[in-house]
């Protein structure tokens, strides 16, 4: 396969940059989006489903709501500027009642925090925060989700300063939002990391974290499939992007992150390898091209015509994780597969099925790009080909 993408190009050869101010619309706040006419801007604004044009304040718009801002932000993100200190009070999620005599109130007044407006003020430290990251070259997703962590826990303590953060107020947090809840191991860990990276960024000093341990990793064995079971679920989809899709994560272990960023040019059809740029540790790796898959992957790319990123939505974007996810789902249902599984199932089952058919450990933890063998050697307990030729002594009992 070879790639014709052409170079990437930015939305204007100009920087433009979009103000934002606060007006009533049919009754209802609305952030307006200001910026001098600009057509590549304005088609790009457009892709965005909550923005909207008012012929009589002459702009467009988007509804007052946090969730909606942040999600403009992140699809504006390193195209067009978005100048958020325009913002001169806190912008509020029109769905939550203020009325404390309205139903969300009397059922809970916990539904009502989740919504909280996030002060101007902290709601830049995020975004500053977000870009410290983004700087640092983590992972989109891991920055998706370490933003989105500290954004809940400054709407969980309204009012809450950006630098006022003290260990009472974390462990407390810790204890209450993970342990009470039942969360998971990943989660929390994922939550801990976040909040220790955001006091870094910012220089705040609250004392010593010990008491913010992190939980016990769980020994519980992944979910896999057998071979007869990803069989069926291939079988029964039938569309070429989705069928190629779960293809490439099954027959080359990938996580879903890093088949989603694959670029056409990864694909050495010639080398029989396919390159993962900046994976999960930002490392580099090859992982082995299945003669299956590159078939293919060659009836896909005659379809598609992909240019850039080997799976693109309808935006011509990459593929989103959620419709991943839904691809597989779907499928499963199909497939009359009833248990819960996960993307990361294919993965755990590509795993599983080398091992049962011999391959070393050692080879299996390249290619899964695991930094130590000790998290490759689960995959020998699934397979169960040892436990198979262990004799038990009710064997050797005449009964």
């Amino acid at each position: 396969m070879q790639n014709h993408s052409n170079p990437s190009s930015s939305i204007t050869a100009v920087p433009v940059e979009i103000r934002l101010r606060q007006f009533r619309h049919r009754g209802k706040p609305r952030i307006g989006l200001l910026f001098p006419y600009n057509l590549s801007v304005k088609k790009h604004l457009l892709d965005f489903p909550g923005v909207r044009w008012t012929k009589s304040h002459r702009c467009f718009y988007i509804e007052e709501d946090a969730q909606q801002l942040n999600q403009l932000v992140n699809h504006c993100r390193g195209k067009v500027w978005i100048k958020l200190s325009d913002l001169r009070s806190p912008v509020s999620n029109p769905t939550v009642s203020t009325n404390p005599k309205s139903p969300v109130h009397k059922k809970s007044g916990k539904a009502s925090k989740k919504h909280v407006p996030l002060h101007c003020e902290v709601r830049q430290k995020i975004v500053e925060y977000r870009q410290w990251l983004e700087q640092k070259r983590y992972r989109p997703t891991t920055v998706k989700t370490y933003v989105s962590f500290m954004h809940q826990f400054f709407s969980r303590h309204h009012g809450l300063s950006w630098d006022a953060i003290s260990i009472d107020i974390i462990t407390r947090y810790n204890y209450d939002e993970f342990i009470v809840k039942g969360k998971s191991y990943s989660a929390q860990n994922q939550w801990i990391n976040a909040v220790k990276l955001y006091l870094r960024v910012n220089s705040l000093e609250v004392g010593d974290l010990v008491n913010i341990e992190r939980p016990r990793r769980s020994k519980t064995l992944p979910n896999v499939l057998s071979s007869s079971e990803v069989q069926r679920i291939l079988q029964v989809t039938t569309n070429v992007k989705h069928r190629t899709l779960l293809m490439l994560l099954y027959s080359s272990g990938l996580r879903i992150g890093e088949a989603l960023d694959l670029q056409v040019k990864d694909i050495r059809s010639e080398e029989g390898l396919i390159y993962l740029r900046s994976a999960k540790g930002g490392k580099d790796r090859r992982v082995p091209l299945s003669p299956v898959l590159l078939k293919q992957l060659r009836l896909y790319y005659n379809l598609y015509r992909p240019r850039r990123h080997l799976f693109t939505g309808q935006s011509k974007d990459r593929y989103s994780n959620r419709s991943a996810a839904n691809v597989l789902k779907r499928a499963a249902i199909k497939a009359g597969i009833k248990r819960r599984i996960t993307l990361h199932t294919l993965r755990h089952s590509y795993a599983t099925h080398l091992t049962q058919r011999g391959i070393g450990l050692r080879y299996v933890q390249d290619i899964l790009g695991h930094q130590s063998p000790k998290t490759t050697m689960i995959y020998t307990q699934l397979s169960g080909n040892d436990l198979r030729t262990v004799r038990s002594p009710l064997d050797d009992m005449e009964l």
